[in-house]
């Protein structure tokens, strides 16, 4: 496994156990591959190198993840659970830069853009940099890193 997947697989574990205290896996299984796309947020990054994180949900957690965040039992409103989604995508992208690109580098991230056709964004055909597929209870979460051209020229250079 290549750095920035492994990275990019620790910062999302880390994130999803931390905020929405579900336990992901990395290991899928068959509801988990089959499950449908519910959501889909994209998060801009600027620093070094420029690029984006883009994460997709299956299988109606949303709901579910928004309620743990919260702390409430009740289903959070739609607005909410957006909110929430963006949060963890927020927390995710900021997690993961210092992991490739060393602590001392400074990205802006941007606000989430939600994407209205989950649908759609997974079956995108845009070319990632790596992506990462984690179990979440009876559903998963894909995330796709996309970096720009010139991120290859400073990961060469600053490879351990």
């Amino acid at each position: 496994m290549n750095k920035l997947k492994a990275t990019l697989i620790k910062a999302t574990v880390l994130t999803f156990e931390q905020l929405s205290f579900l336990l992901p896996t990395e290991e899928l299984d068959e509801k988990q591959q089959n499950a449908r796309p519910e959501a889909a947020v994209s998060v801009e990054f600027q620093g070094p190198f420029s690029g984006k994180l883009l994460l997709i949900l299956y299988g109606q957690l949303l709901s579910n993840i928004a309620a743990n965040m919260l702390g409430q039992e009740d289903a959070p409103s739609k607005k909410q659970q957006q909110d929430a989604f963006g949060e963890i995508a927020n927390v995710i992208c900021g997690n993961m830069l210092p992991g490739i690109a060393g602590s001392k580098e400074v990205f802006q991230i941007f606000a989430p853009q939600w994407i209205r056709n989950a649908g759609s964004a997974a079956a995108g055909k845009e070319t990632s940099a790596a992506e990462a597929r984690v179990g979440l209870d009876l559903g998963r979460v894909d995330v796709r890193l996309f970096l720009s051209s010139d991120a290859v020229h400073f990961l060469k250079e600053h490879e351990q």
